[in-house]
């Protein structure tokens, strides 16, 4: 079974959220025994809930128990195969809703990576170049979830200040095609071969843009009125995304055909989820221009088109993602960017011209096709799915008499992915007033015959 499960976690997972194993010696390891049990058990958690069996489907809470007990009883033991646990075990803390143990095992995992030195390059000498490429995949696998994962949470990141020597990944198609029994050692650089570095070193670059996106939104959330001083910031991350995009190689820039030919190197999914990010950075840079109460300069006008675009391109994205085969793209964190482009669909459903509204509501039913498919797989999808509920809510109240407002609660609603909201968040409108309920509900009927309200709660 754990063969079928194994395979599952490489064909769902491997390269989209992390890229902590080179898929050859993993099913390698597993076909003779030799695969470490809380690594076995962590991915078999994984590779589980997509298994078309329901008795094994309901093994995941038992394999994950597992995985956590035998990593606890050797936490003393710091080696590459507990910080692959730990990565693991955190995602499905993602995935489950329980961001506390979230942040505590990737504390851990970096932890362990600093001490065995997993960001300089003199820990690579005298090690094979699988072995080389697993540990810069897992530095680098690292320092990407550290800043999402703290941002979301509020906490400070670990590794955005500690300085790393080692090169970025190598060339995916280069890496997935060496042999198990490869013994070269570091001395074959790999990396300046024709083919460059791959689609993960391109999401290597693409990463530091976050925080300063995050910062932005932060800053705004906590009442900072809008100045000139964040115009010019939002201008030049603005600037720095897209010579970002423009300077991707070849094999990383989306296009059909691009896509077919990675699809074919079984590296779709990793495409997709590049671009995916990308759009997703964009919308959140752009988010807070959608407030209809602010004074509108051409710029501001720019950005929310901008802003509309890339929601209309992630949710274009997703759907290709769930049609092609061997694209997919479930891990837990989908669920938040696909919840982000949906509040942007919401918001031009709601406040946008005639001539947007057919497109919209179909994207925005396509978005919330794929968050219903991720529940299946991951229970905290429900709270997101929630949230969006609660945005489409909050604006409902806003549609009338004044143009709609972005308050500090729905730019935190992007920045803290990982935070609970209740109604006592939400500032001095209470949701759990009858008037207020009375009001949305008449509010809802009126819009939907204009087609600008999808009932979310029914769909």
């Amino acid at each position: 079974m754990e063969i079928e499960l194994v395979e599952h976690y490489l064909d769902k997972f491997d390269g989209r959220p992390h890229s902590i194993f080179h898929p050859a010696t993993l099913r390698a390891q597993v076909r003779d025994g030799a695969l470490k049990q809380t690594v076995l058990y962590a991915i078999c958690a994984i590779g589980c809930k997509f298994s078309a069996n329901p008795e094994t489907r309901a093994q995941g809470f038992y394999l994950l128990a597992e995985s956590k007990r035998l990593l606890q009883a050797d936490l003393s033991n710091i080696c590459l195969e507990n910080i692959q646990a730990c990565i693991l075990i955190a995602l499905l803390s993602v995935g489950h809703g329980e961001s506390g143990s979230e942040a505590l095992f990737f504390r851990i995992a970096t932890a362990m990576a600093e001490i065995l030195g997993l960001n300089n390059s003199d820990s690579e000498t005298e090690v094979s170049l699988i072995d080389r490429e697993i540990r810069r995949r897992i530095w680098w696998s690292l320092y990407m979830t550290d800043l999402w994962c703290m941002c979301g949470q509020g906490l400070y990141s670990q590794l955005k200040h500690v300085e790393s020597t080692i090169d970025p990944p190598m060339n995916d198609s280069i890496f997935m095609a060496l042999r198990p029994e490869q013994s070269s050692t570091t001395n074959t650089n790999t990396n300046t071969t024709p083919q460059g570095h791959g689609i993960w070193s391109c999401l290597v670059t693409l990463v530091p843009l976050f925080e300063p996106i995050h910062k932005i939104n932060c800053v705004v959330a906590n009442g900072e009125p809008h100045n000139p001083e964040l115009d010019q910031r939002v201008e030049q991350l603005a600037w720095t995304l897209e010579d970002w995009k423009n300077r991707l190689p070849a094999d990383a820039q989306m296009s059909e055909e691009t896509l077919r030919q990675q699809q074919k190197a079984g590296l779709g999914g990793l495409l997709i989820s590049l671009h995916l990010a990308y759009h997703h950075y964009s919308i959140l840079l752009y988010f807070r221009f959608l407030d209809g109460q602010r004074p509108i300069a051409s710029i501001h006008q720019t950005y929310i088109t901008r802003c509309k675009f890339h929601a209309s391109s992630f949710s274009s994205l997703l759907l290709l993602s769930r049609q092609l085969k061997g694209c997919d793209v479930v891990y837990p964190n989908v669920g938040h960017m696909a919840t982000v482009s949906s509040s942007v669909l919401v918001h031009t459903l709601l406040f946008g011209g005639v001539d947007e509204l057919e497109k919209v509501s179909q994207e925005l039913n396509t978005n919330f096709e794929a968050l219903i498919e991720l529940k299946q797989f991951w229970p905290s999808i429900s709270a997101m799915i929630e949230r969006l509920i609660m945005f489409q809510d909050m604006c409902l109240l806003s549609t009338e008499p004044a143009p709609h407002k972005l308050d500090g609660w729905m730019l935190r609603f992007l920045t803290e992915h990982s935070l609970n909201f209740d109604t006592k968040s939400m500032g001095a409108s209470s949701l759990g007033l009858n008037a207020e309920v009375a009001k949305m509900s008449s509010r809802a009927k009126e819009l939907a015959q204009q087609g600008r309200y999808l009932n979310l709660r029914s769909a």
